[in-house]
């Protein structure tokens, strides 16, 4: 009976050791033994003294579509998460098309499984105004962005 304690707790070290150096190793190569979710920031824009990027997050334990943001980050460096009043997930980010009295931007929303789509036109001062459109296509036309 005592070998076999013995033996259970030789076990039971050498798992914690094994699950301790595992953990370890996964940290070092900069990783984890369980991931979450992944974030990647796309090339940033200047705009009126700011920096503007998108940013994609996505799950890599789920098949579940990307979820995209739109970053502000002014000139003290703090970071903000720009909707413009769009609630829902937002599944895509188009543009941005400079003008020359602001910029435009194009944004697929979703909702309870239903997608809509919306042009974000920012002017020189600042101000934003979002407009609904109807299909994809018309978004794409609206940005002249060459539908594929």
């Amino acid at each position: 009976m005592y070998q076999v304690g013995l033996g259970l707790r030789s076990l039971a070290i050498k798992s914690a050791v094994f699950v301790l150096l595992a953990g370890i190793f996964a940290w070092v190569i900069g990783g984890s033994i369980f991931p979450g979710s992944q974030v990647v920031n796309l090339l940033s824009f200047p705009w009126q003294g700011e920096t503007w990027h998108a940013q994609i997050t996505g799950n890599g334990r789920s098949p579940a579509p990307v979820e995209w943001r739109l970053v502000r980050v002014r000139a003290d460096e703090s970071e903000s998460i720009e909707t413009f009043g769009l609630t829902g997930v937002w599944r895509a980010i188009y543009g941005p098309r400079f003008l020359t009295t602001g910029i435009v931007l194009g944004v697929e929303v979703q909702r309870d499984e239903l997608a809509t789509w919306w042009m974000i036109t920012i002017d020189a001062d600042g101000t934003a105004v979002t407009r609904q459109v109807g299909t994809v296509g018309e978004l794409f036309a609206a940005l002249a962005l060459p539908v594929s």
